[in-house]
């Protein structure tokens, strides 16, 4: 599998097969440089234009969106690989005041390459028992790490202990391409800081093989354009 940061809460995530997924793609107004993509599927965890900007993506894909109220699945074949994808959404919030200032977020949950992965959205608070238990074992989480309309480094790290994924993508961190926007006021150091395994990967992708992943809460820092 391939995992490629394109920068904030937007990953492109590919299986052996060819199956590909991009979650939370951004608008225009962010600084980073949106690649040329095509993808199979796109995955919208909530409707702000941080992370719901679906019509960047090339290639017809299916588009799943979030739920507000009660958990969903969505099966899908890809006919072009021959995999069939299923997606589940657990309701959440985008703060810690059961959505009365940002709304509702979904939890996105599929598996590829007999690997559970797992994207928190813009998710503002630490899960409930009936969330972790809906989520279940996670081999790779994608995690909002920057604080000010997310979870700041100190929640992420207690959430990490809650979820105890063998692999960590840090997101929706600040940086030069979100200065001023009011969308995060950590840069990645507060999180990772916290963090006992950090790589530092000087690419834009990273291979995950599911025989070398451990249990150790490994954390992976990504560039980006």
């Amino acid at each position: 599998m391939i995992v490629r940061y394109l920068g904030h809460s937007c990953f492109f995530v590919s299986s052996n097969r060819g199956s590909s997924v991009i979650i939370d793609p951004y608008g225009t107004h962010l600084g980073y440089q949106f690649p040329l993509i095509q993808s199979d599927v796109v995955v919208v965890t909530h409707e702000h234009k941080d992370h719901n900007a679906d019509w960047r993506v090339t290639g017809s894909p299916t588009v799943i969106k979030r739920t507000c109220d009660f958990p969903v699945e969505h099966e899908l074949p890809i006919k072009r690989t021959g995999e069939t994808l299923i997606f589940k959404g657990i309701p959440s919030f985008h703060d810690d005041t059961s959505g009365r200032n940002r709304g509702p977020n979904t939890i996105f949950l599929w598996e590829m390459d007999k690997m559970r992965l797992c994207h928190l959205g813009d998710l503002g608070h630490l899960l409930t028992p009936q969330q972790m238990k809906d989520i279940g074992p996670v081999d790779i989480l994608f995690l909002p790490v920057g604080g000010k309309i997310t979870m700041g480094s100190s929640n992420a790290a207690l959430l990490v202990n809650q979820l105890m994924p063998k692999l960590i993508f840090p997101m929706h961190f600040k940086t030069r391409h979100v200065e001023g926007l009011g969308l995060a006021d950590e840069e990645i150091e507060a999180f990772t800081g916290r963090m006992s395994n950090v790589d530092v990967i000087s690419s834009l992708a990273y291979e995950v093989v599911k025989e070398r992943l451990k249990p150790d809460n490994r954390v992976i820092i990504l560039d980006y354009q």
